[in-house]
């Protein structure tokens, strides 16, 4: 998987670089439907080609500067024959835009995280759920009036409840860090 993240990472920043003229950035306002492509590890592990997540955003961008926004994530299994998990989830977050110039913006985020994640620890399988924080930062290019790339870091805080399994797991702190690439299409 990452070996597709740095080539869309790369070709985001040519585009940057670029700067397509169109309509300028103070009237970036308004609202975005997105879908993320990218890869995540769990603290202490590596991105994996075999770490791939998915996510849906909808969001509003109230002012040239601040928005909200919605997602859906869904990671891929994660972890090894002793331990593994699946989560996935649904968050609301704010989001701070800087406007480089009339096509690039980079932005930052936090905001709430409700997951759902079917954990299994030597055999004994458990489901839980709960809620945590997430942050991340971002940078995005407007290539056409309605259409955008974005690039994106975001670190989702997530806690097990490690006393239900037979052998705890060495941390119950799961933070999984997430690189992505997307597309938006702003209305």
């Amino acid at each position: 998987m990452y070996k597709y993240v740095a080539p869309g990472l790369s070709l985001a920043m040519l585009c940057a670089l670029l700067t397509v003229p169109h309509a300028g950035a103070e009237d970036r306002t308004g609202l975005y439907i997105g879908g993320n492509y990218g890869g995540f590890k769990a603290r202490g592990g590596d991105f994996d080609d075999d770490n791939d997540l998915i996510e849906g955003q909808l969001g509003w961008r109230i002012t040239p500067y601040v928005g909200i926004e919605g997602n859906y994530i869904t990671f891929g299994k994660y972890g090894n024959r002793a331990a593994s998990a699946e989560v996935d989830g649904y968050g609301a977050a704010i989001v701070g835009y800087f406007p480089i110039n009339d096509s690039f913006s980079i932005y930052a985020k936090g905001g709430q995280f409700w997951w759902d994640a079917d954990v299994k620890v030597l055999g004994v399988t458990d489901s839980q759920d709960d809620d945590s924080f997430f942050y991340g930062l971002g940078a995005s290019f407007q290539v056409a009036e309605m259409i955008g790339l974005t690039a994106e870091y975001k670190r989702f805080e997530i806690d097990y409840d490690s006393g239900k399994y037979p052998v705890p797991p060495r941390s119950s702190d799961t933070d999984l860090d997430t690189v992505t690439v997307g597309v938006r299409f702003s209305f």
